[in-house]
């Protein structure tokens, strides 16, 4: 059973290979003359690691073993990974939104938006000058950005609803954060080379900037909103600080630029790392044509960088798209998303160029734009493929556990929402998927979704 199981790995390997190289001709052929074996396979079987990565694989290993390096988790990421979540991870569409813009939504969230009250709330509180609402936001090339209601009403709007109608840039918004402390703070960056705050509670423009020479495809608050920093295709980061106030604490802080950071490439995959009493607020950055993850002090300013070939070697085969830090254990993990056509997604030990687990199989090219999201436990990610699925990994054991299915073009963005544990998905299809536990049971969204039977059926995760 072993040798037939290690006969199907290799000619799936070997498959592979063929089709990734181009090589038509030799493809066809092998296929003709390995007909009998390939089409005994099980379609259940997993497909096997590309045969490139395994030699890489290989010589990295010889080389550690040589320099008596291998990389090995500790003793507590050891546990961490053999400890299972209670396994309620989203695996279920719950709602579609299907007429939020007519084109291509570029980024979805959900967030607890600060607004004006409804006329309705202040005859029950005249006193009321803020109101929060459950809001699902979204961009789109229509370049608007939208506030839909989710749960609750706001006045006489329903969930479901567009609330609340947003033009920041002359260009289409790429990424969107809002402020920790002041939530009516929304910070928007964009393909019109612009960064603006925008005030949600007046609708009006709290500041605007100008700094950046292209793309500005990154936006991130620091953990304690005292700056942001702002990531380009022009190759720079900049990172921009409050002013201090003197004139009273309720006053919305403004802020300047404060120091401009020059990169290799275009700058694609940022990260603040969450707060931790062993680091200073920190991000974490990734660009084209770059094989290191920079480390940026946000205090300092001083920047150390860590090596993402196990090698040390400065080839560069990919670039981290997608960055993000474990929401578990204070960011004690990095994840990365890269563009290697092997799919290939990296978790790093952070603050280290140790690499703690690889996951291979998502269908990516050199164009892909590929997005990653956490579950809340840690114990699970979801990420884009170019096939307009999404994958569930098992982190600790590399395991593939499923696939979202239901988009019908290119998801470009995810958000996963902890307090509801809700992934929100925005495709090029022009809608935007929730999708929770399938033990989650209607809510006030279900009446909102539209959702066909077989939508409904759409997902092929393991329950």
């Amino acid at each position: 059973m072993e040798y037939r199981r290690l006969v199907s790995e290799a000619h799936l390997i070997v498959q592979e290979f063929l089709q990734a190289q181009g090589y038509n001709d030799a493809l066809m052929a092998f296929e003709q003359e390995a007909n009998s074996v390939l089409e005994d396979i099980p379609k259940s079987m997993p497909a096997p690691k590309p045969l490139l990565e395994m030699l890489t694989d290989m010589r990295m290993a010889q080389l550690h073993s040589q320099l008596g390096q291998l990389n090995m988790p500790s003793q507590a990421e050891e546990v961490d990974f053999a400890t299972q979540g209670d396994g309620i991870i989203p695996n279920t569409t719950q709602s579609v939104y299907k007429e939020l813009h007519p084109v291509n939504i570029i980024f979805s969230r959900t967030v607890e938006a600060a607004v004006a009250p409804a006329w309705q709330d202040l005859e029950k509180d005249p006193e009321m000058t803020v109101k929060k609402v459950p809001a699902l936001v979204t961009a789109a090339a229509d370049r608007t950005v939208k506030f839909t209601l989710l749960e609750s009403t706001h006045g006489e709007d329903q969930p479901g609803q567009v609330f609340k109608i947003f033009h920041p840039h002359d260009g289409v918004a790429l990424d969107i954060d809002f402020h920790p402390l002041h939530s009516e703070l929304m910070l928007t960056s964009a393909m019109d080379k612009t960064v603006a705050i925008t005030n949600t509670i007046t609708g009006e423009e709290h500041q605007k900037f100008k700094d950046h020479a292209k793309f500005v495809v990154r936006a991130k608050f620091a953990m304690d909103g005292a700056a942001f920093i702002t990531g380009s295709h022009d190759k720079t980061v900049n990172i921009y600080k409050a002013q201090q106030q003197h004139d009273g604490e309720n006053k919305l802080p403004t802020y300047v630029l404060d120091k401009t950071l020059n990169f290799k490439g275009a700058v694609e995959g940022m990260c603040v790392l969450p707060s931790s009493k062993n680091r200073p607020p920190t991000v974490v950055i990734g660009t084209r044509g770059d094989n290191y993850l920079h480390y940026v002090d946000l205090i300092s300013y001083s920047t150390v960088k860590y090596n993402t070939n196990v090698n040390k070697d400065d080839w560069v085969s990919f670039t981290p798209m997608e960055i993000s830090a474990s929401p578990h254990n204070e960011g004690g993990y990095l994840l990365i998303s890269t563009d290697s056509p092997t799919g290939r997604q990296i978790l790093f030990r952070t603050d280290s160029a140790l690499q703690l687990h690889n996951y291979y199989g998502v269908p990516t090219d050199g164009y892909s734009t590929p997005r990653h999201v956490w579950d809340k436990s840690g114990k699970h990610f979801y990420v884009t493929g170019n096939d307009h699925k999404i994958y569930c990994y098992q982190v600790g054991t590399e395991t593939l556990v499923g696939t979202l299915e239901g988009h019908t073009s290119a998801v470009r963005g995810l958000h996963m929402d902890y307090e509801r544990n809700m992934l929100v998905s925005c495709s090029f299809d022009k809608t935007v998927r929730t999708w929770v536990h399938s033990s989650a049971g209607p809510t006030a969204l279900s009446g909102t979704s539209g959702l066909t039977e077989e939508e409904s059926n759409d997902m092929n995760l393991d329950k």
